[in-house]
């Protein structure tokens, strides 16, 4: 059977999300917000909402009535954030226009401002706290203020998933920092993170960031390397194959990281854990870096591993 590989059929509240937004409720999204007991389950939300064309109109009708509502200020922000991102493409730098440079700076411009009234306004507020990592990132602000806002961020939401993803692009040297910082934040998430939480998972993304720095040729190297192996081992059976998980967000793609990792290093029986843990469910991240068609590739080591594994 073909892996299902839309969110919406794990998580069905972003199906229902989706059409508030669309519908312009806010009533209802407001509720699905409120009805979210994970703070990283809000994030997947906002994310979610954010990727919605034109729900900017719909907040910002919702804060000239109450302009003081830090959820729809936070998530207005991350819709700028989504409209930067945009604006700038994945292109490399060296390729982004001047215009698209403007329009990219724009709106983190002003998603910062947003998100610096909303944490003023509510210093609890943990989903704005995790934006403003976001927006360090873009706006260049440095490790120094990256770090500042991941600690106000984590005494407000312990073990924040989302927020330890975007400090740890941060600490990678494409962004400024480097594989020792970045090795090191990844391995603390997981030491910090309750048994069966999803800092493990943080390790993988740090692997799947390592591998991919390498040359094509090298990459098989790395990923069998006795340290490597058994860093990814320790930091799943902690996590997401720890039998006190419970995650309902994020854990498809942490699975995903770890088996792709696994698969790689024809370690089939610990991809196949992965795999059988996630059940029907398929993710194209990070199998798109090995280019190609991601749902193939994943459906293809899905199936080998499932069958020696």
């Amino acid at each position: 059977m073909r892996p299902v590989f839309d969110p919406a059929a794990v998580v069905p509240e972003l199906t229902r999300l989706h059409h508030a937004a669309v519908a312009g409720d806010w009533p209802a999204i407001d509720t699905l917000f409120a009805e979210e007991p994970d703070p990283y389950g809000t994030v997947v939300l906002a994310d979610t909402l954010a990727e919605v064309p034109g729900v900017e109109q719909l907040l910002g009708r919702v804060l000239e009535h109450q302009p003081h509502h830090p959820l729809a200020t936070a998530l207005l922000a991350d819709r700028h954030i989504h409209l930067a991102w945009e604006a700038r493409t994945g292109a490399w730098a060296k390729d982004v226009t001047p215009e698209q440079w403007e329009a990219f700076r724009a709106h983190l411009n002003q998603a910062e401002q947003l998100l610096l009234w909303a944490t003023a306004y509510d210093p609890g507020h943990a989903l704005a706290w995790k934006l403003r990592l976001t927006t360090a990132l873009g706006l260049s602000l440095g490790l120094s203020e990256s770090e500042r806002r991941y600690r106000n961020l984590a005494r407000v939401s312990p073990s924040p998933y989302g927020g330890q993803r975007t400090r740890l692009q941060q600490l990678l040297p494409k962004w400024g920092g480097s594989w020792e910082a970045a090795h090191a934040f990844a391995q603390e998430c997981f030491r910090e993170a309750p048994p069966g939480g999803l800092g493990g998972a943080v390790v993988a993304m740090y692997h799947v960031e390592r591998w991919s720095s390498f040359a094509a040729k090298d990459r098989p190297e790395y990923l069998r390397r006795p340290q490597v192996r058994q860093e990814l081992t320790e930091a799943a059976a902690g996590s997401v194959l720890h039998p006190a998980c419970r995650a309902r967000h994020g854990f498809v793609t942490a699975h995903s990281m770890f088996a792709m990792l696994a698969s790689l290093a024809d370690d089939r029986q610990a991809a196949a854990a992965h795999f059988r843990a996630m059940g029907p469910y398929g993710h194209t991240s990070p199998w798109t870096l090995l280019g190609g068609d991601a749902e193939a590739l994943f459906t293809e080591h899905r199936d080998r591993a499932l069958a020696q594994g």
